[in-house]
C-alpha cells in the first residue's frame, strides 16, 4: 500500500503550510473527510486480518495517530475559536473523533503505546493533554472506539490482543507508566495542573484496565501516594482516586505503602473536617467547594479499596476510620446524596471485611463522642454495630453479646437524659433497637433471658424525676418489647408472664397492680370491678404516658397474634386481669397538643392498634366464656357521652362479628339492645356503623333482627 504514508504526510503538509485560519480549517476538514474514506479501503482490511506487512501498517497508523492528535489542537486551541468559519469547529471535529476511532481500531497494544509516549515528549502540552485524554478513552474502550454515524471501521484481530499484552505490548506499557510517572512528580508540570490530572487519570485507567501488571503499578504507587498532599486538592483527589484503584491492582503487595496510604488519607480528611463537638444539621454545615466535596469522595474511593484489600492489617488506623465514618458531619449527614451513598457504602464495608474482634472495640469506644456530635452520628454508629453483629460467628457472639446488649441499654436512656445533643430520639432508639433485635436473633434462649430481666430491672429502676424518668425508660423498654414480638413472634409470648404487671400498671397508672396481685392468687379469678372507672372528664394523659400506652397496646396485641402454642399466655387468669385495662382505653382522652408532635403515635394510629387488639384478644381466647364478659364490657363504651368512644367500642363490634362469625351469633341477645339505642343516635357516624353491624348481624343469622330492637 504505497499510498497509505502519504496520508501522513498530507496532514503534515497542512500543518506546516502556514495557511490563514478559515483556509486551514477547511483544508484539514476536507483532508480528515478524505483520510476516513481511504481508511475504509478494504485492502488494508484484509492485511490487518492476514497479519501482512503488519510492522509497517502499524507505523503508519501509529505516525497517522501522532498527527491527527496534532491536528485536533490546532483546532481546540482557543486563539482560532473566533475565526473559523460558522459550524466548521464541530464537523471537523467529529470527523477527526471518527479517524481517530478507525486507527486505534486497527492499531495493536505496543504500537498504539509507542505513539502515545512520542505524544507525551511533545513540546506543546496541549497535545500532551490531547494525547492522555484519548489514552484514558481508548482503554476504557478495551482498545476499540464505538462506531460513530454508521460509519465502517477497521476490522482487525488486534482486538484480543487488548485482553492478553505480548511481551512488546508489556514494555512498551511499562515505559508509558514510567513516562505517566514522571509528569505526575515532575515540579515543572506543576505550573499545567491540566496535564499533571491527565497524568494521574491515565494511570488510574491503566490500573483498572490492566491488572496483572503489579511490578509496574508497585512503582506508580509510590509516587501516587507521595502526591495526595499536593496543595492543589484537584490533584490531591486524583492521587486518591487512583490510589485507590492501584491497590485494588495490588491487593496485599500494596502492604509496604500502607502507613504512608492512611498518613495521608488521615490527614487529608482533617483539612476538610469540622469540630467533632459541635452537634450539625444539614442547615448549619458550611457550604463544601466542589473540589472538597471531590476530595470528601476520593479518600472514600481510597478508604474502600484499603478496607477491602487490606482489612486484616488496618488494626492500627481502625480507630480513625471508624471516628472519621461516623463523626465526620459530611459522611454522616449527607447533604451530598452521592457522598453519603458512597459513605455507607465503605461503613458496611467495614463491618463485612474487618474481622469482629479488631472492628468492635473502636465501634463502642466512640459512643460518648457519637452522642456528643449529634443524632446522625450516634444513628450511624447503632447502624454499624447492627451491621457488624449480624457478621458475628457464634463464638463472637458468646464472647461479646454482654458488652454489646449493655451499650443498648445505655443508649435506650437516651430518651430520659435528653441530651441536648440529640435532637430526633426516635430516630436514634430506632437504630438502637434494631441493633438489639440482630443480637437477639443469634442469642439462645440461655443468653437472652438474663438480658431481658436485666432490662426490666433497668425499667423499673429508681431514677432522678421519678414519674417522667420511669415513663420515658418504659416508652424505650416497650419499643423494644414491640420489636422482639414482631421479630421473635411465639417464642418471645412467654416473656410476657414477666410483663403483664407492668403492662397493668402502665395501662392504668398504677391503681390496679394490688388487684393484680391479689387476684393471681385466686383459684378462679373474677372479673376486676371499677378500679379504672374513673369520670371521663379527667382522664386526659400526658404526651409520654399517651406514647407509652400506644406502646404497651400495640406489644399485647402482637402478643394475642402470636399466641399460638399449647401453653397459652392468655388463659382465663390473665384474660380477666388484662379485660378492664385494656378496655378501658377507649375513655382515654389524648394529649391536647398531640398533633404539635408527629414522632407520637396520632389518634388515628392508636385507635387502629386498640381495636387490633380487642379484636385480636377475642380471637385468641377461643370460648364464649371469655367473649361474654368481654363483648358487654365492649358494649358498654358504646354509652359513653364521647363519640369517639361509642365509635371505637361499634368498631369493634364489628371486627367480633368479622372475626368470630358465626360464633358471634350466642352474643346476639345481649348485644342487639346496645345497638337498638345506637341506631337513635344523634351523631350520624354511630347511626351509619350501628346500621352496618346490624346488616352484617342480619346476613350472618339469616333472619331480621328489627323485630327484636
Amino acid at each position: 500500500m504505497i499510498w497509505f504514508p502519504s496520508l501522513v504526510m498530507l496532514l503534515q503538509q497542512i500543518e506546516m503550510g502556514g495557511n490563514q485560519y478559515q483556509e486551514l480549517f477547511m483544508e484539514l476538514l476536507a483532508a480528515m473527510q478524505f483520510i476516513l474514506h481511504r481508511l475504509q479501503d478494504p485492502e488494508i482490511a484484509f492485511k490487518l486480518e492476514s497479519g501482512e506487512d503488519s510492522d509497517s501498517i502499524q507505523r503508519t497508523l501509529g505516525a497517522l495517530l501522532e498527527q491527527v492528535v496534532c491536528c485536533s489542537q490546532l483546532v481546540d486551541s482557543r486563539r482560532n475559536r473566533k475565526i473559523e468559519p460558522i459550524g466548521i469547529r464541530e464537523e471537523l471535529k467529529e470527523h477527526m473523533h471518527a479517524v481517530l476511532g478507525n486507527i486505534t481500531e486497527g492499531m495493536i497494544p505496543s504500537a498504539y503505546f509507542k505513539a502515545i509516549i512520542k505524544l507525551m515528549g511533545h513540546a506543546d502540552r496541549d497535545v500532551r493533554k490531547n494525547a492522555l485524554g484519548l489514552l484514558c478513552e481508548t482503554v476504557n474502550d478495551n482498545g476499540t472506539i464505538k462506531q460513530r454515524r454508521g460509519r465502517k471501521q477497521l476490522i482487525s484481530n488486534s482486538k484480543s490482543s487488548w485482553h492478553h499484552l505480548d511481551e512488546s505490548a508489556l514494555e512498551s506499557f511499562e515505559k508509558m507508566c514510567s513516562e505517566l510517572v514522571h509528569l505526575v512528580d515532575d515540579s515543572i508540570v506543576d505550573s499545567d495542573i491540566s496535564l499533571k490530572l491527565a497524568a494521574i487519570s491515565g494511570l488510574e485507567v491503566l490500573a483498572n484496565r490492566f491488572p496483572s501488571n503489579y511490578s509496574t503499578f508497585s512503582t506508580c504507587l509510590t509516587s501516587i501516594v507521595r502526591n495526595i498532599n499536593s496543595d492543589n486538592l484537584a490533584v490531591a483527589s486524583g492521587c486518591l482516586r487512583t490510589t485507590g484503584a492501584l491497590i485494588n491492582v495490588l491487593g496485599p503487595r500494596a502492604l509496604c505503602e500502607l502507613p504512608h496510604v492512611m498518613e495521608n488519607v488521615l490527614r487529608r480528611s482533617n483539612d476538610v473536617s469540622f469540630d467533632g463537638k459541635t452537634n450539625f444539621s444539614e442547615n448549619s454545615c458550611s457550604v463544601v467547594s466542589n473540589s472538597k466535596q471531590s476530595l470528601l469522595l476520593s479518600i472514600l474511593v481510597t478508604l474502600e479499596a484499603v478496607i477491602d484489600k487490606l482489612g486484616g492489617f488496618l488494626n492500627p488506623y481502625l480507630g480513625d476510620i471508624i471516628k472519621l465514618m461516623v463523626l465526620h458531619p459530611q459522611y454522616a449527614l449527607g447533604p451530598n446524596s452521592k457522598l453519603k451513598t458512597k459513605a455507607d457504602s465503605v461503613r458496611r464495608l467495614v463491618t463485612e471485611k474487618i474481622p469482629v474482634r479488631l472492628a468492635l472495640p473502636p465501634l463502642l469506644k466512640i459512643y460518648p463522642e457519637a452522642v456528643s456530635t449529634g443524632d446522625s452520628s450516634l444513628s450511624i454508629s447503632f447502624e454499624m454495630l447492627a451491621n457488624l453483629i449480624s457478621t458475628m460467628d457464634r463464638s463472637s457472639v458468646s464472647n461479646y453479646h454482654i458488652k454489646v446488649f449493655g451499650l443498648c441499654l445505655l443508649a435506650l436512656d437516651l430518651r430520659r437524659q435528653h441530651p441536648v445533643s440529640i435532637e430526633n430520639i426516635d430516630t436514634v432508639e430506632k437504630n438502637v433497637i434494631n441493633a438489639m433485635i440482630v443480637l437477639t436473633m443469634k442469642l439462645t434462649e440461655t443468653m437472652f433471658k438474663p438480658l431481658f430481666f436485666k432490662s426490666i430491672e433497668w425499667t423499673e429502676s429508681d431514677v432522678e424525676d421519678r414519674d417522667m424518668g420511669s415513663t420515658n425508660r418504659a416508652i424505650a423498654f416497650y419499643g423494644l418489647v414491640n420489636k422482639l414480638s414482631e421479630n421473635h413472634r411465639s417464642l418471645f409470648v412467654p416473656y410476657f408472664k414477666y410483663l403483664l404487671e407492668g403492662c397493668i400498671r402502665y395501662l392504668t397508672d398504677g391503681e390496679d397492680v394490688k388487684n393484680f396481685n391479689s387476684m393471681r392468687k385466686k383459684k378462679k379469678a373474677k372479673l376486676m370491678e371499677a378500679s379504672i372507672d374513673r369520670k371521663e372528664g379527667n382522664n386526659t394523659l400526658s404526651l409520654e404516658k399517651w406514647h407509652l400506652r400506644a406502646l404497651v397496646i400495640s406489644s399485647l396485641n402482637k402478643c394475642f397474634l402470636y399466641d399460638t402454642g399449647s401453653m397459652k399466655f392468655l388463659d382465663s387468669s390473665n384474660f380477666q386481669v388484662l379485660l378492664k385495662p385494656i378496655v378501658s382505653q377507649l375513655t382515654v382522652e389524648p394529649p391536647a397538643s398531640l398533633e404539635e408532635h408527629p414522632e407520637i403515635p396520632p389518634v388515628q394510629e392508636v385507635d387502629d392498634i386498640l381495636v387490633s387488639c380487642i379484636g385480636q384478644m377475642a380471637v385468641t381466647a377461643g370460648t364464649d366464656l371469655l367473649w361474654k364478659p368481654l363483648n358487654h364490657e365492649v358494649l358498654m363504651q358504646t354509652r359513653s357521652e364521647k363519640l369517639r368512644t361509642r365509635i371505637l367500642g361499634l368498631r369493634i363490634v364489628k371486627l367480633f362479628v368479622e372475626k368470630l362469625k358465626e360464633e358471634y351469633l350466642v352474643l346476639l341477645a345481649e348485644t342487639i339492645p346496645f345497638l337498638g339505642e345506637l341506631l337513635e343516635d344523634v351523631e350520624l357516624p354511630v347511626k351509619s356503623l350501628a346500621q352496618e353491624i346490624l346488616k352484617q348481624m342480619e346476613s350472618m343469622s339469616g333472619e331480621s333482627l328489627a323485630q327484636y330492637l
